[in-house]
Protein backbone atom coordinates (compact mmCIF):
# COMPACT_ATOMS: atom_id res chain seq x y z
CA UNK A 1 0.00 0.00 0.00
CA UNK A 2 3.15 2.63 0.69
CA UNK A 3 4.55 1.55 -2.44
CA UNK A 4 1.26 2.11 -4.55
CA UNK A 5 0.57 5.59 -2.33
CA UNK A 6 3.70 6.91 -2.86
CA UNK A 7 3.98 6.46 -6.66
CA UNK A 8 0.44 8.13 -7.11
CA UNK A 9 1.94 10.64 -5.23
CA UNK A 10 5.53 11.44 -6.67
CA UNK A 11 4.12 10.74 -9.94
CA UNK A 12 1.30 13.35 -9.61
CA UNK A 13 4.50 15.64 -8.59
CA UNK A 14 6.69 14.91 -11.77
CA UNK A 15 3.86 14.86 -14.15
CA UNK A 16 2.25 17.97 -13.48
CA UNK A 17 6.09 19.87 -13.30
CA UNK A 18 6.76 17.92 -16.65
CA UNK A 19 3.42 19.10 -18.21
CA UNK A 20 3.72 22.98 -17.19
CA UNK A 21 7.28 22.65 -18.15
CA UNK A 22 7.24 20.83 -21.68
CA UNK A 23 3.62 21.64 -22.57
CA UNK A 24 2.13 25.09 -23.09
CA UNK A 25 -0.84 26.03 -21.37
CA UNK A 26 -3.35 28.50 -23.26
CA UNK A 27 -6.16 30.26 -21.09
CA UNK A 28 -9.05 30.37 -23.06
CA UNK A 29 -10.69 34.07 -22.46
CA UNK A 30 -13.12 35.89 -24.11
CA UNK A 31 -15.44 38.91 -24.34
CA UNK A 32 -19.14 39.40 -24.57
CA UNK A 33 -20.54 42.88 -24.95
CA UNK A 34 -24.12 43.30 -23.94
CA UNK A 35 -26.91 44.60 -27.09
CA UNK A 36 -25.43 48.12 -26.43
CA UNK A 37 -21.97 47.75 -26.07
CA UNK A 38 -21.42 48.90 -23.12
CA UNK A 39 -20.97 46.80 -20.72
CA UNK A 40 -18.87 43.42 -20.86
CA UNK A 41 -17.60 40.80 -19.02
CA UNK A 42 -14.91 38.11 -19.32
CA UNK A 43 -15.52 34.18 -19.85
CA UNK A 44 -13.14 32.21 -19.20
CA UNK A 45 -12.46 28.68 -19.44
CA UNK A 46 -10.10 25.80 -19.36
CA UNK A 47 -7.43 24.35 -22.18
CA UNK A 48 -9.36 21.03 -21.90
CA UNK A 49 -6.12 19.32 -24.09
CA UNK A 50 -3.57 20.60 -21.59
CA UNK A 51 -5.65 18.88 -18.64
CA UNK A 52 -5.81 15.84 -20.45
CA UNK A 53 -1.92 15.33 -21.45
CA UNK A 54 -1.45 16.26 -17.80
CA UNK A 55 -3.34 13.57 -16.43
CA UNK A 56 -1.88 10.98 -19.28
CA UNK A 57 1.35 12.52 -18.27
CA UNK A 58 0.70 11.67 -14.43
CA UNK A 59 -0.76 8.15 -14.75
CA UNK A 60 2.52 7.17 -16.92
CA UNK A 61 5.43 9.00 -14.52
CA UNK A 62 2.88 7.23 -11.30
CA UNK A 63 3.53 3.40 -13.30
CA UNK A 64 6.97 3.93 -14.26
CA UNK A 65 7.92 4.83 -10.74
CA UNK A 66 5.86 2.08 -9.77
CA UNK A 67 7.66 -0.42 -12.16
CA UNK A 68 10.99 1.04 -11.15
CA UNK A 69 10.32 0.80 -7.16
CA UNK A 70 9.48 -3.29 -7.84
CA UNK A 71 12.59 -3.81 -10.16
CA UNK A 72 14.64 -2.08 -7.62
CA UNK A 73 12.68 -4.36 -4.73
CA UNK A 74 13.10 -7.59 -6.22
CA UNK A 75 16.71 -6.72 -6.90
CA UNK A 76 17.43 -5.69 -3.23
CA UNK A 77 15.38 -9.03 -2.36
CA UNK A 78 17.71 -11.41 -3.98
CA UNK A 79 21.09 -9.93 -2.17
Amino acid sequence: MKKISMSLISGAIIGLVISFLLMDYKDVRYEILNQSGIESRWVREMDFDFVFNAYILVIGSSIVLFIIWTFIEKKFDKK
